[in-house]
């Protein structure tokens, strides 16, 4: 009887795990969304604009309300959710988004951070290697003090 090579098995259990992974992820089941579960979705999406930290679906506010209609008489029109989002973030600006968009000074407050972390483990390395060494002086004291 012929035993099976190591490789083979691996190669196997990897594409076990990957069709696995595939058909658990629902790609092959996806039904297109209702009317009602885009409404709901682009709502989420959304910051009410007279609310701090609140979504349109979460507030309650005129502004909120009048936010929710309009998205529903723009998805009725036959509108994309970009073309929705695009809207109205022209007319309130990119503070209607709860996730505002990657760039300029968001950039920015999220790299100086990790570039001060970079760096302080930088000179710690740094420093943790200099003790780690004997100066040039230690080392000829201590062999001038053995002979």
């Amino acid at each position: 009887m012929k035993t099976i090579p190591m490789w083979a098995r691996w190669v196997a259990m990897a594409v076990i795990l990957c069709a696995t992974l595939f058909i658990g992820s629902g790609v092959l089941d996806e039904t297109p969304m209702t009317n009602s579960q885009r409404a709901t979705a682009l709502e989420n999406q959304l910051k009410c604009p007279a609310c701090q930290d609140l979504s349109v679906a979460q507030s309650s506010s005129a502004s909120s309300l009048a936010v929710r209609a309009q998205i529903k008489v723009d998805i009725a029109r036959g509108m994309s959710d970009s073309e929705i989002i695009d809207q109205l973030t022209a007319r309130y600006g990119n503070a209607v988004l709860l996730t505002p968009p990657a760039g300029g000074i968001s950039v920015v407050l999220w790299a100086v951070p990790v570039g001060i972390v970079v760096v302080a483990a930088g000179v710690i390395v740094l420093i943790m290697r200099r003790r780690k060494q004997p100066s040039q002086s230690t080392a000829t004291s201590l062999e001038k003090s053995k002979s």
